[in-house]
């Protein structure tokens, strides 16, 4: 098998990670943001809207960054070597989809909670200064 075969089905492999994971995780994470963000849901919503545009970016960007045009020197000697750089490509795209997801979700909370104080202080500022 050709070496441009095996990097055009990798490189489709990681857009259908990308188009299907997105939307997946988005949907489940959207009560758990709805929780986080309770005192101000359009906060929520537009940290949603970012979190997407930044995840589209830097998955695309991965992909961008690891595609191949021409042939390794050690790909010439077997298909195995092409497959496992491959497989390499495809896991450090899930790596990283994973470690993402988890420093969201356990710093959401931080950030919900800091944009509900900022919130609560202007709400208890005067809306003119006395004088």
């Amino acid at each position: 098998m050709s070496w441009w075969v095996i990097e055009l089905t990798t490189n489709l492999i990681l857009l259908g990670i990308v188009v299907i994971l997105g939307p997946l995780i988005k949907r489940f994470g959207r009560s758990y943001a709805g929780d986080i963000f309770r005192a101000n849901p359009r906060t929520g919503k537009s940290y949603l809207v970012l979190m997407d545009v930044a995840y589209y970016l830097i998955f695309v960007s991965y992909i961008l960054f690891t595609v191949t045009f021409e042939p390794s020197f050690a790909w010439e000697s077997s298909t195995a070597a092409v497959l496992q750089d491959e497989v390499v490509r495809v896991a450090g795209m899930l790596l990283i989809m994973g470690l993402l997801h988890g420093l969201n979700v356990l710093s959401l909370p931080l950030i919900g909670r800091l944009l509900g104080m900022s919130r609560r202080l202007g709400e208890d500022m005067p809306a003119e200064p006395p004088g």
